[in-house]
């Protein structure tokens, strides 16, 4: 079950992160999930939020070129182990790990993207082991 997830190069400056973020706020699209990655001049920014459409009609007002990437959510158990066990799966099958972070935790679970370079297989070795994928409704319940 592939998620979208906006990927977004800024300039690497103050204020920048800050002009998207009031602004989907103010369009009242929630960000579900967050990750930054400095990269010289440069950030990285991956987000994964409640209103897809209403994000890439934003962004494209303001001028902002933003990627879609399917990525996989997974929901874990929130104790240690658990990135190890999805690590240990991928890496068994020789599958490399583009990125991976985590977006939310609660009491008892964890919710955790994922995003590899065989994306059908990560998917199919999931399922066969038992690796919850969840969808974006499950993130705003």
């Amino acid at each position: 079950m592939k998620t979208e997830q906006f990927t977004i190069l800024l300039n690497n400056e103050p204020g920048v992160l800050n002009k998207i973020l009031s602004k989907m706020s103010k369009s009242s699209i929630n960000i579900l999930g967050l990750t930054i990655n400095e990269t010289g001049s440069f950030g990285e920014l991956r987000l994964i939020v409640d209103k897809l459409q209403e994000a890439k009609n934003l962004f494209k007002k303001l001028g902002i070129t933003a990627n879609t990437v399917k990525v996989l959510v997974v929901e874990t158990d929130n104790k240690p182990g658990q990135l190890s066990n999805i690590a240990a799966i991928l890496s068994k099958e020789d599958i490399n790990i583009d990125y991976i972070y985590t977006i939310s935790s609660t009491g008892k679970k964890a919710y955790t993207v994922v995003k590899t370079w065989n994306m059908e297989e990560t998917e199919e070795l999931f399922t066969e082991h038992g690796i919850n994928m969840v969808s974006i409704e499950t993130l705003t319940d």
